[in-house]
């Protein structure tokens, strides 16, 4: 076989691989040597193959989730409801509690946070908190491993949020409302590169201890009136007020809902609360309506 023949066979059985390569000319060297009255110039030439990458190349991502809770967080950003936790008509001492499973929808591990909040009219009262890996007891939260996790691309990792009141809340917290909100942050350890998401919780609220109602005059006697009015749900006892401006406070035993005043005054008057007695604190009720009385000596009292 001549020499132009084996070139050509030797080109189809390359092709026959089905392997890209790529002809490399390296130009390894030129040299110019002087020498006496002359030059002398040498070229070197060799080839060489590159085999081009089989997979693509792409970048990582990073997308924080959460398992079944609207839309799941899926893609950049957005809000979604966990409306199983909620707290209404709270008192010193309520809780609650539930779990979210947090899933890393990106391509690498990632760090994710979970910061809370309060929204609304709720004050300092009210704490929240967010913690991996702990048990839900249905009014709070267990030991955790914090509000930071990692998690594996594709994996997910459970978060308890919690919400209480504080059992010293005072008697002003009464009637707040709003709710929890947890923001989530995602990273990719070693570069800038997240993702944020949020979850808001359904209502939360103070209750509100409901004042007496109808304060009417009752029996007129000698130097003495009586005061009824009616019951407020809720109250552990009621405190009395009566004398000038009112303000000669009696408590009254809860279930009882008359109270009888005696001694000398003129133009006294008389009002009731509601009073909810906790463990270190006391809700008080706004005050009822109001009555005008006078009592003198040895003469029947007066009511209006």
């Amino acid at each position: 076989m001549g020499e132009r023949a084996q070139h050509a066979a030797r080109g189809r059985a390359r092709r026959a691989t089905g392997v890209r390569r790529v002809a490399v000319l390296v130009v390894t060297a030129m040299a110019v040597v002087l020498a006496g009255s002359g030059a002398a110039w040498a070229w070197w030439r060799a080839t060489g193959t590159a085999t081009a990458p089989t997979n693509r190349l792409a970048a990582a991502t990073v997308d924080v989730q959460v398992a079944g809770l609207g839309n799941g967080l899926v893609g950049r950003g957005g809000t979604v409801s966990l409306p199983a936790l909620t707290l209404t008509a709270a008192v010193p001492g309520s809780g609650a509690s539930e779990l979210v499973t947090v899933r890393n929808g990106g391509s690498r591990p990632a760090t994710v946070t979970a910061t809370t909040s309060r929204t609304g009219t709720l004050g300092t009262a009210f704490t929240t908190s967010a913690s991996f890996g702990a048990a839900d007891t249905g009014t709070g939260c267990g030991a955790g491993n914090g509000g930071t996790a990692t998690v594996p691309a594709g994996g997910t990792a459970s978060l308890c949020v919690a919400v209480a009141v504080s059992t010293t809340a005072p008697s002003t917290t009464q009637g707040q409302s709003g709710g929890v909100s947890v923001a989530l942050a995602a990273t990719i350890p070693g570069t800038s590169w997240n993702d944020t998401g949020t979850v808001t919780s359904g209502a939360v609220g103070a209750a509100t201890v409901p004042a007496p109602t109808n304060l009417t005059c009752g029996l007129l006697g000698i130097a003495s009136v009586t005061f009824n009015w009616t019951a407020a749900s809720g109250a552990t006892r009621y405190t009395f007020g009566s004398g000038p401006g009112g303000n000669t406070l009696t408590q009254v035993a809860a279930g009882t809902t008359t109270h009888a005043v005696t001694g000398a005054v003129t133009n006294g008057t008389a009002r009731v609360r509601a009073d909810r007695v906790f463990t270190s604190v006391t809700w008080t009720s706004a005050w009822s309506n109001t009555r005008r009385y006078s009592i003198t000596a040895g003469v029947l009292g007066t009511c209006t």
